[in-house]
């Protein structure tokens, strides 16, 4: 009865998801695709897909972008859909860093199949069709969200408010406003070896990254780390607060992720792969985890990529 947020493993490969303030946070012209399917082993479960675009005006020192997401729940196939514009502008604070703050705004539809559904009047009067699902209509509301990030060579430091609107988001009529979700994401780079002019090209770094979101009194922490090597990038990460409970005899631990990604030399093109193990007591065999994979594409003209050294650790 309590729903939750779409949610990605590979949260630092949704930026304009996770924070607008990312948003322009690359070089020129960025694509993203991700895709994620939650426990494949409990039919019907969740399935969610993200696509998204930003641009970095260097010269306004801001960036625009927007993104698509659908996700899509359970045996009714409760589809929420939002499409949104993000909107960014920077700081500088010193050579290689800066302070960055942004605006998120998007439409969200929501909707259920009531052909999947039996409803206690189909049931008395065995009609093929419920009126009491015709008290159920999708819904259509408006959803504002802001974020602020400090980036610099080797630690971030981010924060961001969703829904700070609180939209009605009920299906039945009713007043439910959606409550704020507030996410805290930051980490720490250390640079083993880089080249070229500046040595904005890094060739291997190690780095430790954290993620902690509350929306009403529900929380998690995501944290792990990262080492990269050329083409290769791969991580671990625990997802919960094992020294919280929220009702005796339920732990908040959820699962361990490990993530592999693939980057070519110019940074062009990267992909990564998560798989989530179920620790709760959801149990793996049950779950069979989650899988998630993320596409990223970047266009850039070479004298742009030389001037800087941008936020590259969090891939995923």
């Amino acid at each position: 009865m309590f729903g939750q947020d779409p949610q990605f493993t590979q949260f630092y490969a949704t930026p304009l998801f996770l924070n607008p303030a990312f948003t322009g946070l690359t070089y020129e012209h960025r694509f993203s695709a991700n895709y994620r399917n939650q426990w494949p082993g409990i039919n019907k479960t969740y399935s969610t897909y993200l696509a998204a675009y930003d641009y970095n005006i260097s010269n306004l020192s801001s960036g625009i972008g927007g993104y698509f997401l659908q996700d899509r729940a359970g045996t009714s196939n409760l589809v929420t859909t939002t499409g949104a514009i993000n909107l960014a502008y920077r700081v500088r604070t010193g050579r290689y860093s800066e302070l960055r703050f942004g605006f998120n705004a998007g439409m969200t539809q929501k909707r259920l199949d009531f052909t999947k559904l039996k409803f206690n009047d189909q049931f008395v009067t065995g009609s093929s069709v419920s009126g009491d699902a015709l008290n159920l209509e999708k819904i259509n509301f408006l959803d504002v969200g802001v974020g602020t990030l400090f980036n610099s060579l080797n630690y971030w430091a981010g924060f961001s408010a969703k829904h700070i609107n609180q939209p009605n988001a009920s299906m039945a009529g009713n007043i439910e406003p959606l409550p704020v979700a507030i996410s805290v994401h930051g980490g720490y780079r250390y640079i083993i070896s880089a080249r070229g002019s500046g040595k904005t090209k890094l060739e291997e770094f190690v780095s430790a990254s954290l993620h902690y979101k509350r929306q009403q009194k529900y929380d998690q922490l995501d944290i792990g780390a990262y080492y990269f090597y050329q083409l290769l990038n791969v991580g671990a990460w625990y997802r919960g607060l094992p020294f919280k409970k929220y009702k005796p005899g339920y732990s908040n631990r959820e699962s361990i992720a490990i993530l592999v990604g693939l980057e070519i030399p110019d940074k062009n093109f990267r992909v990564g792969y998560s798989y989530d193990l179920t620790v709760s007591n959801l149990r793996i065999n049950n779950t069979q985890g989650a899988h998630e994979v993320s596409i990223v594409y970047e266009i850039a003209q070479k004298r742009k990529r030389n001037k800087r050294v941008l936020v590259t650790c969090p891939k995923f």
